[in-house]
């Protein structure tokens, strides 16, 4: 029973006590799983499960779930559909450039986080969904995390952040849901 909208260019926190269906709700909203009841809309037109896949990406809470390939650059390649010039300009923004050719399990905790925000730019999809970004990371990481966040949603993206990070919160999000 919850009723919300999120606009481009904001970031939106949802938040709450573990066991409140945060998770759930943002699996729902990707695609992941199907709602029981309500409706799901984006620019007024109610989306089925196959176009919300479409439109959506969520950043897990465990990055490592969800890098596959050898390389830095063969993620974004994976993502993107062989854009070369777009991949530059996303690891260039991400100041993930220089390890373009690593493995992507031999990147610090902040540069995964990165990694897997720069593999969601490139993919094109409207709805960016992050669950609990900063875990793990200390200040400065938390710090390029926020940033990051920021300029998605500058660049027209609708952002939701999974978080108990009020610090996060603060530094990031325009609204907070709290469920």
């Amino acid at each position: 029973n919850l009723s919300f909208a999120a606009v481009p260019g904001e970031v939106l926190a949802i938040t709450g006590p573990n066991g409140t269906g945060k998770t759930t709700l943002t699996r729902v909203l990707c695609g992941l799983l199907k709602e029981r009841s309500g409706k799901i809309l984006l620019d007024g037109k109610l989306l089925k499960v196959k176009e919300r896949r479409r439109a959506s990406f969520l950043v897990m809470q465990d990055v490592n779930h969800q890098l596959f390939y050898d390389s830095v650059w063969n993620e974004c390649e994976q993502a993107s559909g062989e854009m070369a010039d777009a991949i530059m300009a996303v690891l260039r923004s991400f100041d993930l450039l220089s390890f373009k050719e690593r493995h992507p399990m031999a990147l610090s905790g902040g540069q995964k986080q990165r990694l897997a925000a720069a593999t969601a730019v490139l993919s094109g999809k409207r709805l960016l969904i992050f669950d609990e970004p900063t875990s793990g990371l200390d200040y400065r990481h938390m710090m390029e995390v926020s940033a990051m966040v920021r300029r998605m949603a500058e660049e027209g993206h609708i952002v939701l952040i999974v978080s108990h990070d009020k610090e996060f919160m603060q530094c990031s999000c325009d609204r907070v849901l709290k469920i």
